[in-house]
């Protein structure tokens, strides 16, 4: 039987978490004939064959060095059987069959580049993954928030994010990389045939989002899927620290898209805006 899906899981150092993704896998994907990629980044928490031992199904890449996200689901993407990918993070849980309602949406609708799905903290707590790109125009919206004067559904449309409730589907920038369902096809389209390895962690999802866009395909949400993810369970580092990468990533990442001088205006502007939080907060 061809392998309709290829579920590409990075591990580095959460052997618990890890399982319990592999086993929720396995108790909740029906209907689609598909393959587990473990790619293992150079972990020294526990042996990586020990996922073997409970996993024998799964097809293990051992690699020797910590290559980070984006190249490490590239090395397991060079290894995929399947007609679509699912990016899915270790610290991540499946509720249901979600990726089915994935594979679904995108083989009835063509034009869909990524799909995702409703992510949750374990206690039942909605996250935010649905976002538009951070551009100068949003920041400036949450500075001066006169999108609070818009009615619900054109404030949801406008800003995504917190604003947005998160109950239906709909169209949006970006994704986080925590659930990614994708065609192969999709990414041979690439510029470099593969997912853009720039970012070694944080706003990679964001590259690639964009880098997807630019071939006039969609990133739709879809609420019928539902995922626990920890979030952060597979990050090191304290949340200072964490920050000063993310907005690093994201200023990399508007240099890109804005190479002259707005870029450097967004950062003036996501600076501000952080300082009036952390006041606002005291």
């Amino acid at each position: 039987m061809n392998t309709a899906l290829s579920i590409i899981v990075i591990n580095y150092n959460t052997f618990e978490l890890t399982s319990k993704c592999i086993q929720s896998i396995y108790n909740n994907v029906k209907d689609i004939p598909y393959e587990i990629i473990l790619v293992d980044n150079a972990s020294s928490e526990k042996d990586a064959e020990s996922f073997k031992n409970i996993f024998p199904d799964i097809k293990l890449i051992k690699s020797q060095v910590n290559s980070g996200f984006a190249k490490g689901n590239n090395i397991g993407i060079q290894q995929a059987k399947g007609k679509y990918i699912l990016l899915l993070n270790s610290d991540c849980e499946l509720l249901n069959n979600a990726p089915l309602i994935s594979l679904r949406h995108m083989e009835s609708y063509p034009d869909c580049g990524i799909s995702t799905v409703r992510l949750q903290y374990p206690n039942g707590k909605i996250q935010f993954n649905c976002r538009k790109f951070r551009t100068i125009s949003w920041e400036l919206l949450e500075v001066f928030p006169l999108y609070i004067l818009l009615p619900k559904n054109k404030r949801e449309e406008l800003m995504l994010h917190h604003y947005f409730s998160h109950d239906k589907q709909i169209d949006c920038d970006w994704v986080w990389g925590t659930y990614m369902f994708i065609r192969a096809e999709t990414i041979k389209r690439l510029p470099e045939q593969k997912l853009a390895e720039d970012f070694f962690m944080y706003c990679e999802d964001v590259l690639w989002c964009w880098q997807i866009k630019q071939l006039g395909l969609k990133i739709t949400f879809l609420p019928e899927g539902r995922v626990m993810h920890v979030h952060k369970g597979s990050s090191t580092g304290n949340s200072k620290k964490i920050n000063k990468v993310i907005l690093k990533n994201h200023t990399m990442f508007m240099k890109r898209i804005y190479p002259d001088w707005r870029w450097y205006i967004f950062k003036l502007i996501y600076l501000a805006k952080q300082k009036i939080i952390a006041l606002l907060s005291k």
